[in-house]
């Protein structure tokens, strides 16, 4: 009752702010973000724009609590409406000091900047039995809410150091915030496919409810084909995006080929070696059906490393850049918009990750973590940051 009293309070809020507002024709205006924000957005190319108060979101953050006090990792946003007027719930990874656990956080916001973390965090803990796929580390995949039953789904990753590593699960919640972990778990929608160059595990996603049927777009490591050996294994282990759908959350129908590659290193692309962490929106002109946009994580370089103690192989990646796709249908088709990264990372750092991208008001919002400096201490962080840009520009249209 405490989250529901929030958001009521916090929907009253908007609403004050504006004597003319009528939830009868909210639906066809709403505020433009520049209005509603405390900062201003600072233009980058090609009509996009850089929030200048970043990040939103991170463990620096004065409500941040010691569970999360190491880092915010992996997030994803359902954005939902009050009366026609938009608001967003998230749901991220914290990491513990010392133990570097993870486990998943619930926060919400009525204007993308300004984020009240839940007073339940983490809403979503770590498996406590020895054998549990999640007993290390619980980390955010995807999100879906499913209008029709009013419930929600989670896709997230669990790591069990000892015996899987890091697998696929799944959960649901009326609320957000108390979790149901599914029995199955963990999944591998991929088992069984026969293809060399399949993904052979998932470890980031991006979700779509549409008429029943939930759309999952998947990053993963692709099995290479034709190695010799392990050392020719981690030098050929790449990231690609692969796409399957789910009515129930837990059996999938899967594509076996990824529907998005990387690049192969086919010239100087940000995307060279791995797609990842896929962010898909819907958006049409109204003269023809809408066409799906994916806002995905490029890196340059992915680096395979094994752990002789353990068994496992940890990967890692260099270079990262956001980059966009379009296609007509959401399990084909995906092709490139641009050569070059989405131009929200001015000084070129190359630290961008985890795009989560909305259609609002004419404009595209992009959430993404980034690296950023501590001012006092000059410790290096990582956070949430936030862009936008007029959609779609006369590049993306063609």
């Amino acid at each position: 009752m405490r989250l529901r009293a929030l958001i009521l309070v916090l929907a009253v809020g908007l609403l004050s702010c504006e004597e003319e507002y009528n939830y009868l024709t909210s639906v066809e205006y709403r505020p433009d973000i520049h209005d509603v924000v405390e900062c201003d957005f600072s233009p980058t190319e090609e009509g996009w724009e850089r929030y200048t108060c970043l990040p939103v979101f991170s463990d620096r953050d004065p409500e941040s609590e010691p569970w999360e006090s190491s880092g915010i990792g992996d997030f994803d946003i359902v954005q939902r409406e009050i009366f026609g007027a938009p608001f967003y719930q998230m749901w991220y990874s914290g990491q513990a000091p010392f133990t570097g656990t993870e486990e998943i956080g619930y926060a919400l916001s009525m204007d993308a900047t300004n984020w009240i973390r839940h007073p339940w965090n983490p809403v979503l803990k770590t498996g406590e039995r020895e054998g549990d796929f999640d007993r290390d580390g619980a980390s955010v995949g995807c999100i879906a809410f499913d209008g029709r039953l009013g419930r929600y789904h989670l896709w997230y990753t669990g790591t069990n150091s000892e015996a899987s590593g890091t697998t696929f699960g799944h959960a649901t919640s009326t609320d957000g915030t108390l979790w149901l972990k599914d029995l199955q778990n963990p999944l591998d929608p991929f088992a069984g496919i026969t293809s060399p160059t399949s993904i052979s595990r998932v470890w980031g996603c991006d979700a779509l409810y549409e008429d029943g049927l939930f759309h999952l777009w998947v990053g993963g490591v692709t099995r290479p084909d034709n190695f010799a050996g392990l050392e020719e294994f981690l030098e050929q282990t790449h990231y690609d995006v692969g796409y399957m759908s789910t009515v129930d959350g837990v059996n999938f129908d899967v594509v076996e080929q990824p529907v998005l590659l990387h690049t192969q290193h086919r010239g100087p692309q940000f995307d060279a070696e791995g797609v990842h962490k896929p962010s898909v929106f819907t958006f049409g002109d109204g003269t023809e059906t809408d066409r799906y946009w994916m806002l995905y994580a490029g890196y340059n370089d992915v680096i395979a490393t094994d752990d002789p103690g353990s068994n496992l192989i940890f990967i890692g990646q260099e270079g990262q850049s956001l980059g966009l796709a379009s296609s007509n249908a959401p399990d084909s088709g995906w092709e490139r918009v641009t050569d070059t990264p989405v131009p929200l990372d001015p000084d070129l750092t190359r630290t961008l990750d985890s795009p989560r991208a909305f259609f609002i008001n004419g404009r595209v919002h992009v959430f993404f973590t980034d690296s950023f400096v501590d001012e006092e201490s000059g410790e290096e962080f990582t956070g949430i940051g936030l862009g936008i840009a007029p959609f779609p520009s006369s590049e993306e249209s063609q």
